[in-house]
């Protein structure tokens, strides 16, 4: 089955299309990953065609996404970090003056 854009486009401003449009963002974003394989679009096709994940799957998937975004986040505080120093003042070292006193 063929759903063209304008289709797909009505069917998103339903207000029953939240899960709709979480998953086409999220394979969006895969679809743009060189990692996301035609293997991994065969599972998915599979999972679709079947019409239920199974649970240790959704287990499995679930643990595996906690890892993902752990590893998103400590790449974002990286970028962000490293941006921060780009913009960072350098310090300015003041001169010091040393006051001698001598007994005359």
């Amino acid at each position: 089955m063929n759903v063209s854009s304008n289709e797909m486009l009505l069917t998103l401003r339903s207000p029953t299309s939240g899960w709709l449009a979480a998953v086409i963002c999220a394979l969006d974003e895969a679809l743009l990953d060189p990692d996301f394989s035609d293997q991994h679009r065969d599972m998915l096709r599979s999972l679709l065609d079947a019409g239920q994940v199974p649970e240790n799957v959704a287990a499995a998937s679930q643990e595996r996404l906690h890892q993902f975004e752990e590893a998103v986040q400590t790449l974002h505080e990286a970028m962000v970090s490293d941006a921060e120093a780009l913009f960072e003042e350098p310090a300015v070292q003041t001169p010091r003056l040393k006051l001698c006193a001598s007994a005359a």
